[in-house]
């Protein structure tokens, strides 16, 4: 398929097996090169993420962190490198690499603002954080806040995204997902939701989730706002478990195929594949030669 999928979020840095086997492929990595490759994903975005009260917080940072770095001479597709979560800033860990987009918290909270589980708000060092980020050129994700910092940090006038949340009106059994009025306020500063692939964020009981529910949630939110604000954001090596359907990235062709079986026209798949994230992250001119 000739179209190139921009895929917002996949966890494959934190998988140990990611420095033998992205390259190869035929482990247990949902992302690898060959089926990237196979795909034809243009553009990959690689989080790091810290679990806070595990322990192991500096392990798994030095764990991304090195993975990112055999893996960014990757010319194609092109690798972008996420802060999924500042709790590495707040200790003053060294972040050798710009991110392209960065969330203030993963679950819980930390000096920044609440994340899912807290009911904390965003900060003071927070709002900080978020004005140095806009100056640098990195995008604001809201996908782990919790309700009350996401909203707080909508009163900024900034556009934000969020890059693996789905629509809380047809899955209500997590709070992960968005509600309707804070899709339309992403919408409206010109921001794009990446649907996700876990099967508890796309259906109440997650075993009954396929492909056919990723596409009620990207159908659900054009409807809202318009196709200019959804793409992908598939949480692939974040989760045990996905939708019937899906394996991996090698899975992508049946996604647009579901697409294009509900009667979405060409431009619009190609906008939801890739081209809405090109724009908000203003790469479309970079990569149109």
């Amino acid at each position: 398929m000739s179209r190139e999928i921009f895929d917002v979020h996949c966890d494959t840095l934190l998988r140990k097996e990611t420095h033998s086997s992205f390259a190869s492929g035929g482990g247990s990595l949902h992302v690898d090169l060959p089926s990237l490759m196979e795909s034809g994903v243009g553009d990959q975005v690689m989080a790091v993420c810290i679990k806070p009260y595990t322990g192991r917080e500096r392990e798994m940072w030095d764990i991304g962190l090195n993975n990112f770095q055999r893996l960014k001479r990757t010319q194609k597709p092109r690798l972008h490198f996420a802060l999924e979560g500042c709790l590495a800033l707040s200790k003053g860990w060294e972040l050798p690499f710009h991110p392209l987009v960065a969330s203030l918290t993963w679950n819980g909270d930390n000096p920044y603002a609440g994340g899912i589980g807290s009911h904390m708000d965003l900060t003071d060092l927070g709002t900080k954080l978020v004005k140095q980020f806009i100056r640098e050129d990195t995008a604001i994700d809201v996908s782990h806040l919790n309700d009350r910092s996401r909203k707080s940090l909508l009163q900024m006038d900034l556009p934000v995204c969020a890059t693996h949340c789905n629509a809380r009106a047809l899955c209500n059994g997590h709070n992960r997902n968005l509600p309707d009025e804070d899709i339309v306020e992403i919408a409206e500063r010109g921001g794009v939701v990446g649907i996700t692939f876990v099967p508890e964020f796309l259906e109440n009981n997650g075993a009954d989730a396929t492909i056919e529910s990723v596409i009620n949630h990207m159908e659900y939110m054009a409807e809202l706002t318009s196709i200019d604000s959804v793409g992908f954001g598939s949480d692939f090596d974040g989760v045990g478990k996905l939708p019937r359907g899906i394996s991996g990235a090698g899975s992508w062709h049946k996604v647009l195929y579901a697409l294009e079986n509900r009667g979405w026209s060409s431009e619009d798949i190609d906008k939801a594949a890739g081209g809405n994230w090109r724009r908000f992250f203003k790469l479309d001119k970079e990569f149109s030669g």
